[in-house]
């Protein structure tokens, strides 16, 4: 049975969305067909329900009655503006009937029954025939109005008559004369309650059922983008369900052992480094122990400091590689409160910053803790450097949110903008690590932003001054205004 499933239901993603759409349109074409069959039939209800075949069979008894002097006047009685009735010697020309035609003419047989001396011929028209007002004259010419029959012209005037169907009945007398009945009939329109309602269930049908198919095959991509998007973002995502069409299987297996290597490489780095940092503070600090032996305290002094940056160094290095190797889990935080919270920090110790806050609440998914870290960087080179951080939120566009640190310094020069960003890298001039620090600040700001999935950009500010610009992805935040508020 699963076998026999698999060789019917498609393993590719086109092949199912090909075969439901093929098998969803067979069916309403189906109802379409259906529907059309039913409106032939209502056409020859119409015909059964009006008076063609009643005065058709009234008319045969009189006249079976009745001198040949008196079918005449009775006749012209008879007619009306959409029915006519003569007698004539001439039969109707041969033709094959339809079903439908056999049908009307079995169901008139069955009323003339012991009146009329043969089978009735039946013609019917759906198409629009033009419709000759008047009968055919007494006078031998039989060519009747339903030109169709004899492909006789007619002399008299003729209208088309939309929404109306004809039909042509021709029944035998016990003279050997004939008894010929044009009538109009009412037709359905096109956009009949039938014709309408058909269409609506199809399109209806064909619509819901595609949308439901393609969904339910593309819900595995859907997981697939969003696991994508939050690993980008450097949350730990749980490896994938292996489900759906072939391709989407191949490439959720491809995923899975991406995010796995990633990881395994990750947790790699950090025991390698944690391994050598270990390793090295063994001989630093025997080398500062046997660094105190030395007599001449100059010498033992720069021993001293040189061993003393080595150790900044490593330490500097696995802050790095931890900001990197993010194990902390995603929150929801409102980025206003959060911003303030760092500014705060350094207000509180009498540092010249100040928050400029957004516009409205602006709720970021993210990881509080690196993304602080991220923004302390950030106000402490502004203050450090620039003398002073201005931190503003803003929503410049729908689904981003900048967090932009401004301060009142010298800027920098336009081809070292990038260059800061290097690890190690120290653009204060004296180099001391006293006054300019490890050159770690804004590569760790980054590389934070980034695992975020956003981007960290340093700008001169056109009034002086240095200008760095966080841009983050924000999902179902609220919009708010583009300016800041103060």
């Amino acid at each position: 049975m699963n076998r026999l499933a698999r060789i019917v239901w498609p393993r590719s993603l086109a092949g199912r969305l090909v075969l439901l759409l093929v098998a969803t349109l067979a069916i309403a074409q189906l109802l379409l067909i259906t529907v059309l069959q039913t409106q032939n039939d209502s056409f020859i209800a119409g015909i059964v329900r009006g008076q063609a075949l009643s005065q058709t069979v009234t008319l045969v008894r009189l006249i079976e009655t009745m001198g040949p002097e008196d079918v005449d006047r009775l006749t012209s009685a008879f007619a009306s503006r959409g029915f006519c009735a003569w007698v004539s010697a001439t039969p109707p020309d041969p033709r094959t009937m339809t079903r439908a035609e056999e049908r009307l003419a079995n169901l008139l047989s069955r009323r003339l029954h012991g009146v009329a001396s043969g089978r009735p011929d039946v013609h019917i028209d759906t198409e629009g025939t033009t419709w000759d007002r008047s009968c055919p004259e007494r006078t031998g010419d039989d060519a009747p109005w339903l030109r169709r029959q004899t492909g006789a012209p007619s002399a008299t005037p003729q209208e088309q008559r939309p929404g109306f169907g004809a039909v042509a009945l021709s029944v035998p007398l016990s003279d050997q004369r004939w008894l010929h009945l044009n009538a109009l009939v009412s037709l359905p329109g096109i956009w009949n309650p039938a014709t309408l309602l058909s269409f609506l269930i199809s399109s209806l049908a064909v619509s819901c059922v595609t949308v439901a198919c393609v969904r339910l095959q593309t819900s595995s991509l859907r997981s697939l983008a969003d696991a994508s998007e939050r690993l980008g973002r450097g949350e730990t995502v749980p490896a994938l369900d292996l489900r759906g069409p072939a391709e989407v299987v191949a490439a959720t297996l491809a995923f899975n052992t991406m995010q796995q290597r990633l990881s395994q490489f990750m947790h790699d780095r950090m025991r390698l480094l944690a391994a050598i940092s270990h390793d090295l503070r063994t001989p630093l600090t025997t080398l500062r122990l046997k660094a105190e032996f030395v007599d001449d305290q100059d010498v033992r002094a720069d021993i001293v400091a040189t061993i003393d940056e080595l150790v900044a160094i490593c330490e500097a290095t696995l802050a790095f590689t931890r900001a990197e190797a993010t194990s902390e889990d995603t929150q929801t935080v409102d980025l206003d409160a959060l911003c303030a919270d760092v500014v705060e920090e350094f207000a509180s110790v009498g540092a010249d910053a100040q928050m400029i806050a957004a516009g409205s609440p602006v709720l970021l998914p993210c990881r509080p803790v690196a993304l602080r870290r991220a923004l302390r960087n950030l106000v402490d080179n502004g203050v450090r450097y620039g003398h002073s951080a201005r931190v503003s939120v803003l929503r410049p566009s729908p689904g981003t949110v900048t967090v932009r640190v401004e301060d009142a310094g010298p800027g920098l020069p336009e081809d070292l903008l990038e260059e800061a960003f290097k690890p190690f890298v120290r653009l204060e001039p004296s180099r001391s690590t006293e006054t300019g620090g490890m050159g770690l600040g804004l590569a760790i700001a980054r590389s934070i932003v980034k695992a975020h999935g956003g981007e960290l950009t340093l700008a001169n500010h056109p009034e002086g001054g240095l200008k760095a610009e966080i841009v983050l992805p924000t999902a179902g935040s609220t919009p708010g205004s583009d300016e800041p508020r103060r």
